[in-house]
């Protein structure tokens, strides 16, 4: 049987896709020894060990987490701003990494998780788009995984909330258009487009006088596949 299926008959894992993360980030060891490949083989004699029992509420703190391992930048006593919060995957990170207090912002409603959010560091608007929320004070750190809208469209919100980190998870199947080339699934098959979008939001940041720290591709996919990347600027 593949390790995917293994884990959601006989494991607390709601779907194949989210056993496929947990796979992915390297959380399952089998006889001893850690796998990464959904489609390894095992059976009835095989020993399956989850290396961890509370499992993160969303892909996004999954591709947070592994970012924050590469940029060890320090959360404590900051206060910071995490738009697109959905079921709170980037807030959930921030929380583990001794963040003071997260401000959600969202244009859905009732998403936040039930494991985060009756945290008291946390407070939540919901049905709230960025670019009519308000606030007379500013963040130490503003993160951002939104979809459905370009980037581009929120930075100034971005710049003006932000006092100096910013951390974007930048998504080409929202950046490039809806006329280019796609496949069956959504993902972005044409790679010139995707440099193209690329390159307009590095140069749209550079006129707002960010400057670009560090940037990686996210480590896990899209859900229909598409990579992503993640940068990190200060002010």
């Amino acid at each position: 049987m593949r390790l995917d299926l293994y884990l959601t008959k006989n494991f607390d894992i709601q779907s194949r896709n989210k056993a496929h993360e947990i796979i992915k980030s390297n959380k399952v060891k089998v006889d001893g020894k850690t796998v990464s490949k959904p489609s390894f083989l095992v059976d009835e004699t095989s020993k399956i060990e989850l290396l961890e029992e509370d499992f993160y509420v969303s892909r996004a703190a999954y591709k947070l987490k592994h970012f924050l391992d590469e940029i060890k930048i320090d959360l404590k006593n900051k206060e910071a701003l995490d738009i697109g919060s959905s079921t709170g995957g980037f807030t959930q990170i921030l929380l583990l990494n001794s963040i003071k207090k997260v401000t959600c912002v969202d244009v859905g409603s009732n998403q936040l998780h039930e494991k985060i959010k009756n945290d008291k560091r946390i407070v939540f608007f919901e049905k709230q788009d960025i670019r009519k929320f308000q606030s007379d004070k500013k963040f130490d750190l503003v993160t951002c995984d939104v979809s459905f809208i370009s980037i581009l469209n929120i930075l100034k919100e971005i710049d003006s909330f932000a006092k100096n980190e910013i951390i974007i998870l930048f998504k080409p199947q929202f950046e490039v258009g809806t006329n280019v080339k796609r496949d069956k699934k959504g993902v972005v098959k044409d790679k010139k487009a995707v440099l193209k979008a690329r390159e307009k939001f590095l140069d749209q940041t550079k006129l707002l006088n960010w400057k670009l720290k560090y940037n990686s591709q996210s480590k896990l996919e899209g859900k229909e596949g598409n990579e992503e990347e993640l940068f990190y600027f200060n002010k």
